[in-house]
């Protein structure tokens, strides 16, 4: 084995290093070609690195991405049901976890009672399950939270601003079209508290 060989192979690992995190950016399709030449023996080598592309590439789907979509969702749905919300809540939920949310909203309502809802941060997010297609993920969300329930008058009836509630959260998302999302299931369970 010369040193010109020994270099060209180096040279070729690099590349398809080089290959592999373009592909990983969606940078480059399988089908692009990376060509070599020795410049001393004049030695051609021509690779087609298919197997470099990772599994999110070849099947479009991206398990850090959908966490961190539905950790926006997640925001979102509790932001609006704290600010009584209706319409966002209807787009983005089931009908029967939507009728669930709106009927503590209107209870709120009717006792005059306003809710504040503060997101301290994830603690975690992870996906506990996906079907094959990946068309229902359900996702266990660990937040830590200050939950506020007011009257009319502003005075606290519920919770306490001083404590953080971390709370575990459970939630089944379903797509219901191309790029559309709904949350079928929700269940929440107030761990522990911190002071």
């Amino acid at each position: 084995m010369t040193i010109e060989t020994v270099m060209l192979g180096l040279i070729a690992g690099f590349f398809i290093w080089r290959l592999y995190k373009a592909f990983d950016k969606g940078n480059l399709k399988p089908s692009d070609k990376i060509r070599l030449v020795s410049r001393d023996t004049g030695e051609v080598l021509e690779m087609q690195i298919v197997q470099a592309v990772p599994p999110k590439a070849a099947t479009g789907w991206d398990d850090t991405a959908f966490v961190s979509a539905a950790k926006f969702v997640f925001q979102k749905i509790l932001a609006a049901f704290a600010g009584g919300d209706l319409k966002t809540l209807k787009d983005a939920l089931a009908p029967d976890v939507y009728q669930a949310f709106e009927k503590d909203i209107l209870s709120r309502r009717q006792k005059k009672q306003k809710m504040d809802f503060s997101l301290i941060c994830f603690d975690s997010a992870d996906i506990l399950q996906k079907t094959p297609n990946h068309d229902e993920v359900t996702i266990r969300f660990q937040t830590e939270q200050i939950n506020l329930l007011k009257d009319e008058l502003g005075q606290v009836v519920e919770g306490d601003s001083m404590r953080v509630s971390i709370m575990t959260d459970i939630w089944v998302f379903k797509q219901v079209g191309k790029g559309a999302w709904i949350v079928t299931a929700t269940q929440s369970q107030a761990a522990s508290c911190t002071g």
